[in-house]
């Protein structure tokens, strides 16, 4: 998957999350930053195409393995207070996206592994065809309506009216 596409990705998948966990719209702003700038390049899984190359199993090897976010996350629940920790959870949440959308996209080799640098699975939809680039066009515009319901809480948004509460 291409870098920008990856980060478009973490974009919507950071902004669902904030929605989904009522954060206050400047941490839902400031994670959807912090989870786009793990998401693809240096700070990202990718970061063994260059000063990670050193890592055992090359690209897609190690830093690709679903297991690394999954000990980080273990790792904030137990150490971290839960008021200082989402800027971490971000963290994890675009390095997280990286791998999920490597898991659907990529065909060298298929998905992300299994096991830390070996056993892949994944789809193996083409990295750079034709639904990865319709996602790279799409995204935007189902980010801003996410925006749109992050911002307005969902009330009224496209006609939309919410029920009223039970007595």
């Amino acid at each position: 998957m291409d870098g920008s596409t990856h980060r478009l990705f973490a974009a919507s998948v950071s902004i669902a999350t904030s929605t989904a966990t009522g954060a206050p719209l400047w941490q839902a702003a400031a994670s959807a930053v912090i989870g786009t700038a793990s998401a693809a390049g240096w700070t990202s899984p990718d970061a063994d195409q260059s000063w990670l190359h050193w890592v055992p199993g090359g690209h897609r090897g190690l830093t690709h393995w679903w297991g690394i976010p999954a000990l980080l996350s273990v790792a904030v629940l137990v150490f971290v207070p839960p008021e200082a920790a989402w800027a971490l959870w971000a963290l994890i949440l675009g390095w997280a996206s990286h791998l999920l959308a490597d898991f659907i996209f990529g065909e060298r080799p298929p998905g992300i592994p299994m096991a830390p640098w070996w056993s892949y699975a994944g789809l193996g939809l083409n990295s750079g065809g034709g639904v990865e680039k319709w996602l790279r066009w799409g995204l935007p515009m189902f980010i801003t309506w996410q925006a749109l319901v992050l911002v307005t809480g969902g009330d009224y948004l496209f006609g939309w009216d919410p029920p009223a509460p039970s007595a």
